[in-house]
Parts: structure tokens; sequence; C-alpha cells
């Protein structure tokens, strides 16, 4: 529709419905007859172990940024440093964010943040928000977002290049899906086991024994010697060993199939959210399969195909929003991943020196590699003399042939 020569178009919405209890919003029923939200998600040790260990992991590692000069690559100075590696916000530490960032982009499909920016456009502080509070609207091919602030949660409207948003796995370009709303059937019956479990071990629904008396006795007697024994001998009970009088026998039961088969559902269970998230079984406390020879190849596994999609993400994300037009491209973020790949000392000596013998590290490159200081003389590289080009080989043992005739 045009008014006045001018196009007018409606904007597109795409919004989340606000919900106060934000954590605690229902992502609907499941077949296990369990509702699941993100507190109860939470609630599951495999899943709580999973997100923390992607979050914190990504949140520990530093930032830089590097300047492309032709071939060379020199890290340099960039207000956006600071905030990533030391302080986001006036609340928040580069940890914090960087961890409730991706935190909210797993459970929630986006991580989003507002930035603020000094009037010369360089951003001087990164801050959170919850997705709930946040829906986005689509006008004249821009994106903007409406984010409810403060305590009367008032809408601040916001252009896209001052959100970052890091968007979880999806179809759609804005919007990720949530792993936990994506995979609620199978986290309805993790919790659903979870809760048998607890019934499992409550000793008003399990009985672990009973005690044999020979004739017959009165339901007065029976409450008393009940009540006793479980003061004596039960789960809090005072006493070591029972005594047993009158021709009394204790029998005592073992685990049901039904109730071993229990156990191997937890197991399975653990092993769905690995997969859900995208970590080795190892990583969440699952180490049925796991083995001192292949554990470190899981390691190297973890970050190369799950943090490394979350480090591609956040690097292009930050070079998308937090640099100037006029910087994108020549400067790039990098995420130091060394800490993370770090092995045992042997293997790493061996490795360093590898790489000082190819002429690859200099002798102070290794050492701020292992945050030391460097020393004097220390940046010069060097070679094995017996390593030469292979174009120059057949003059080398021509020299070395003419010399061993003389």
């Amino acid at each position: 529709m045009k008014i006045l020569g001018i196009e007018i178009r409606r904007a597109k919405e795409q919004t989340r419905d606000y919900d106060p209890l934000r954590g605690y919003m229902n992502w609907g029923p499941t077949v296990a007859g369990v509702n699941v939200n993100e507190a109860s998600a939470l609630s599951l040790s495999a899943y709580w172990a999973g997100v923390r260990i992607i979050s914190e992991s990504l949140a520990m590692l530093p930032v830089d940024v590097i300047k492309k000069q032709g071939s060379r690559r020199e890290q340099v100075d960039h207000p956006s440093e600071f905030l990533l590696n030391a302080e986001a916000n006036y609340k928040a530490t580069a940890f914090d964010f960087t961890q409730i960032l991706v935190t909210s982009a797993i459970n929630h499909g986006n991580g989003l943040a507002i930035i603020e920016r000094d009037k010369y456009a360089n951003p001087i502080s990164l801050v959170n928000v919850h997705p709930d509070d946040c829906k986005y609207v689509e006008f004249d091919e821009e994106i903007y977002w409406l984010v409810k602030i403060g305590e009367k949660k008032e809408r601040l409207k916001i252009m896209d290049r001052d959100m970052l948003n890091l968007r979880g796995f999806g179809t759609d370009a804005v919007e990720g899906l949530s792993a936990i709303k994506a995979h609620k059937q199978n986290i309805g019956l993790a919790l659903a086991t979870q809760k048998y479990g607890a019934d499992f071990y409550n000793k008003g629904t399990f009985i672990d024994g009973y005690i044999e008396y020979p004739g017959k006795l009165d339901r007065t007697t029976k409450d008393a010697i009940g009540e006793q024994w479980t003061r004596n001998y039960g789960a809090t009970g005072t006493k070591g060993t029972a005594l047993l009088d009158q021709g009394s026998k204790y029998h005592r039961l073992g685990m049901p199939p039904a109730d071993a088969e229990f156990i191997a559902t937890r197991k399975f269970q653990k092993n769905e959210i690995a997969t859900i998230l995208g970590v080795p079984p190892h990583m969440i406390n699952e180490l049925e399969r796991s083995t001192f020879s292949n554990i470190e190849h899981q390691g190297i596994e973890f970050v190369t195909y799950c943090l490394g999609t979350w480090i591609e993400k956040l690097e292009q994300e930050y070079r998308r929003k937090l640099l100037k037009e006029n910087e994108k491209k020549t400067h790039v973020f990098k995420f130091n991943v060394n800490r993370l790949l770090r092995t045992d000392a042997k293997t790493q000596g061996e490795y360093f020196r590898l790489l000082s013998d190819l002429g690859v590290l200099s002798i102070n490159e290794i050492r701020a590699l292992l945050d030391q200081n460097p020393v004097d003389n220390g940046d010069d590289r060097y070679v094995q003399l017996n390593r030469i080009p292979i174009e120059q080989m057949a003059d080398y043992y021509k020299k070395e042939l003419t010399t061993t005739q003389k």
C-alpha cells in the first residue's frame, strides 16, 4: 500500500508471550504425565551437568580480537575485548555474562544481550536479557527487538545491530529451538523416572523385608513391633544388630526385576540427555563405557563437535554486532581453546618440542602459551640442520659426494 507515494509495509511480528513465572512456564504435558519447564529440567542432575559444562567451558575461554593484514594476523586492543574477558557490565563479570548467554540459548533457543554504546558507537556494556522479556518485529527488511525492562516492564525498542542474539539450533534465521521444548518427551520421561526413584526408596512404597512371627498378632501388637523396628533398624535407626525372640524370623527381599530395570532406565536417560546436548556421556558422569585410553579423545571430540559450533556462532555474532562497519572486513574474534586441549605434561612437552624443531613456534611463543614471561633472545626460531627444502636434495647429495671423493 502507498500513501503520498511512500510504500507502507505492515510489520511482521514474531512474539513470545511474557509470563512472570519465566522458567516455571510449562511447555505442555508429556506422555509420561509430567509437566516440563526450565526449572524442572534443571532439576535433572544429568541435564544440569550438561548445560553447566557447555556454558562454563565457553565462559572460561579468553577471546582475542585479531586484525588481518594480508597473510599476517595481529592481536589488537579493542573496546569489546575488556567486555568479553573481564567485565561485561556493572553487575556481571565476563564469565557470568557468557555463561548466562549460552545457558539461555540452550534452554530457550536464544541467548540475548543488549549492547550499550558510547557516542562513537564503541560497545561499553553488554547486558543479558531474558528471552521471555523479548519479541522481535520485522519491518521494511529490518529487525527490531521490543524488550521489557525494569519493574514496570516498560518496552524498549532496540535495533537488531544493538542486540546480541546467540541462536540455538533451528530452522528460523532469528529464533532458535529450545532444547527443553523440542525434547520435552525425553526430559519428561527422565523426570518421571526420577520421581519413581524417590518413591522407590521411600519406605512407604518399597518393602525391603518382613518379620515372620509364629501364631497370630493383633493390630496393636503389629503396629508396635513395626514402629520399634523402624526406630531401631530403619533408615535413621540407631541400633546395629537385630535380636529376635519367640521364634520370629526376618526375611530380606531382593530387588525385583522391575526395579532393576529402573536402574537401567536411569542410565539410558542420562545417555539420552547427553545426546540432546551433544556432550560425551562421561561429561555428565556416565562412565560405563569410558576407559582411560578413550576418555582423552572424547574430550577432544567435545571441544571439536560440541563447543566448536557454539564458538563459531559466538565469533560470527560478535564480529557482526561488536565491530564497526569499517572493521568487519579486517577484524575477527577468536576464542583461545588451548586451555581445554591441554594434556599431561609429557605429551604437552613432546608437542611443543615438535613445533619448536619445525620452526613453527619460538621459545617465547611457547612460554606465552604456558603463561610464562618472555626471555632474552627467545624470539628466534630454530630448525634441525638435517632438514632442507626438498628441491635442494639433489644439490646437497652431489656436494656430499664430491666432498667424500676428495
